[in-house]
């Protein structure tokens, strides 16, 4: 490989790290900041949903999945550790997440939902730049 296919390789690995770790940040940090306030949130968020067909009780129960779910995403992408389904379970967690701004005819959220699905599919397809992590031991060598 010469120096110019080495340079383009290390921006693919460090683009997809820093990527991966803005993802992971998010992720943590809006669990860091629920946590305190869970079972405000949670019934917040059910009351939310009050106009829609879902039950309150499965909203309530599903607002902590939530926080817990972006907890442990957060960690792994941060870390590194089980990238692709750490993705995989955030894409599916954005889904659901989508379906519930949906019922409330949030539509605007839903957009946003969108680009961090768009963020997650790029990091998906492109799983193979995944160097700066527990999976790769850190690092930059094809593995």
């Amino acid at each position: 490989m010469n120096h110019s296919e080495e340079t383009s390789s290390l921006d693919k690995k460090m683009g997809f790290a820093l990527l991966r770790l803005l993802l992971g940040v998010n992720m943590l940090g809006r669990s860091i900041v629920r946590l305190p306030e869970l079972q405000s949130f949670a019934g917040g968020m059910a009351d939310g949903f009050s106009d829609t067909f879902l039950p309150h009780t499965f909203v309530f129960i599903y607002a902590h999945v939530i926080v817990f779910t972006e907890s442990a995403i957060g960690v792994m992408l941060i870390l590194g550790w089980k990238t692709r389904w750490a993705l995989a379970v955030m894409g599916l967690l954005l889904a659901s997440l989508a379906f519930g701004v949906i019922l409330q005819q949030n539509f605007g959220t839903a957009a946003n939902i969108m680009i961090y699905g768009i963020a997650v599919c790029l990091l998906l397809f492109h799983t193979r730049y995944d160097h700066f992590g527990v999976d790769r031991g850190f690092s930059l060598k094809d593995k």
